[in-house]
């Protein structure tokens, strides 16, 4: 086969796939955190490889901020229990995940948790510096139980 009947053949592959329609973004009902885009259709792994790509990008570029670092007094492992709490030390640090902290530096920053008395502990009730805001306050971390 010459370098030109490779050519053909090659062009002939790529002209065959299936192109898909014009991508569709859907803003949902919260614009500023989440999206949905829908590409359709597309060739048998293409949708994998479009997608991990999509998702480097924006992990290499969207900027944010987050809880990176937890310590609790007297727990030595996440696979701990303290006693009156009703959640274990990994679903607590699993809530902590979920806070949606907004930061006006890049520097590290640390914020404290005190909680006593029985009753839901939420991220509102985090002390902290003047330059965080935590934007889900009614999200909770943990439940507080007597003892």
């Amino acid at each position: 086969m010459t370098e030109a009947e490779d050519i053909i053949v090659n062009d002939r592959n790529w002209k065959a796939l299936i192109r898909p329609n014009r991508p569709i973004v859907d803003a949902g009902r919260d614009a500023t955190r989440l999206a949905k885009l829908v590409v359709e259709p597309l060739e048998r792994g293409f949708g994998t490889t479009l997608g991990n790509a999509l998702r480097r990008i924006l992990l290499s570029s969207l900027q944010g901020a987050a809880i990176t670092g937890v310590q609790i007094d007297g727990v030595v492992h996440e696979f701990s229990s303290i006693q009156g709490v009703r959640e274990d030390v990994t679903t607590i640090i699993l809530n902590l995940k979920q806070v949606a902290v907004d930061m006006v530096s890049d520097a590290p920053k640390r914020m404290i948790l005190k909680a006593s008395g029985k009753g839901e502990v939420k991220a509102g009730q985090i002390e902290t510096p003047g330059d965080v805001k935590i934007l889900n306050p009614d999200h909770v971390i943990c439940t507080l139980d007597d003892g």
